[in-house]
């Protein structure tokens, strides 16, 4: 009994562990300041901070390497929440992109929730006579020394492009870019034949009337371009991956701060205010459990090393 006591009131005077968060969360992103997805990212967490308690939250940007600098930073640190990478579909490239890469983000990470979805789209000078896929591809394959931009090799950009070139029998080769604009505006110069890239990126040029989409990855149409088709639907396969954002921390965070984090950023999202901002971007969300996150990681990265592998291209 005396033990028991003796016990008892150790516990009550043993400090509580502060509740998360109660310091400072840095949020990785992978892109330079200024850009589309850091302006974004750092619009969200305005929103986000009182959903946890108004904690103080800041955007630390850390472009270049496909990514790879960024999510090294989220790895050295640790795993209590505190850092928090904005990863996107990319992530799920680069295990088999790069041969030497001293991390896995499909078993180092765990994924929080999605910050946002878009589908990819092809799109081509407006100059351009095609009025549809089919119309399209006739007169590519009918042309010699096609070019496709891409932003820079082992992305999301640069493998659909080379699939697009691979499974229709096309001859267009990758011009990879450092920039996404660049290679954009020289789709729209028709230097470039054609790109793919989320819709998020060719919205603005396509409502300019710069570009035309004549189809989308995914598995239903969008919402904000009715009337462009997917690939699926037009009878295409392999053309089901999309664009996307997930909150992601480092493996071993505690299960209640990511549950915790998971249900702020889900909160957030599906405000009115986060869904009338998504319909100016062409984006949409929908919640994802952790466990539903990882398998899509594993299948997807399982699909673009095929991708990779056919493309034999790869980083250093």
């Amino acid at each position: 009994m005396r033990l028991a006591g003796a016990a008892a009131l150790a516990a009550a005077a043993a400090p509580a562990r502060a509740a998360w968060p109660d310091r400072t969360i840095r949020v990785v992103v992978s892109s330079a300041p200024g850009d589309g997805v850091d302006l974004r990212t750092r619009e969200f967490l305005a929103s986000l901070a009182p959903e946890l308690g108004n904690p103080t939250m800041f955007v630390d940007n850390k472009p270049g390497a496909g990514g790879q600098i960024a999510a090294q930073s989220l790895l050295g640190s640790p795993a209590d929440g505190y850092t928090v990478f904005v990863a996107n579909a990319g992530m799920t490239i680069i295990p088999s992109y790069f041969r030497k890469l001293p991390f896995n983000p499909i078993t180092d990470f765990t994924p929080v929730a999605v910050g946002g979805i878009a589908p990819v789209g092809l799109a081509v000078p407006a100059s351009n006579p095609a009025r549809n896929l089919k119309e399209w591809l006739e007169w590519a394959r009918k042309r010699p020394g096609l070019n496709y931009g891409a932003s820079s090799n082992g992305t999301v950009s640069s493998l659909y492009g080379f699939q697009v070139n691979e499974q229709f029998g096309l001859k267009a080769a990758n011009i990879p870019y450092k920039s996404t604009s660049l290679a954009l505006l020289d789709v729209v110069r028709g230097q470039n034949d054609f790109m793919m890239l989320d819709i998020l990126g060719l919205r603005a040029l396509t409502e300019k009337g710069d570009l035309k989409i004549l189809a989308t990855t995914g598995t239903e149409r969008s919402k904000y371009l009715p009337d462009v088709p997917t690939f699926k639907e037009l009878g295409h396969e392999g053309f089901e991956r999309t664009g996307w954002t997930v909150y992601v921390v480092r493996k071993g965070t505690p299960a209640p701060i990511v549950q915790t984090l998971a249900n702020a950023i889900n909160k957030t999202n599906a405000s009115a205010e986060w869904e009338r901002k998504r319909e100016e971007l062409w984006s949409v969300w929908k919640p994802l459990s952790t466990a539903e996150l990882e398998q899509q990681f594993r299948t997807e990265a399982k699909e673009w090393a095929v991708l990779v592998e056919r493309s034999g291209v790869y980083g250093n």
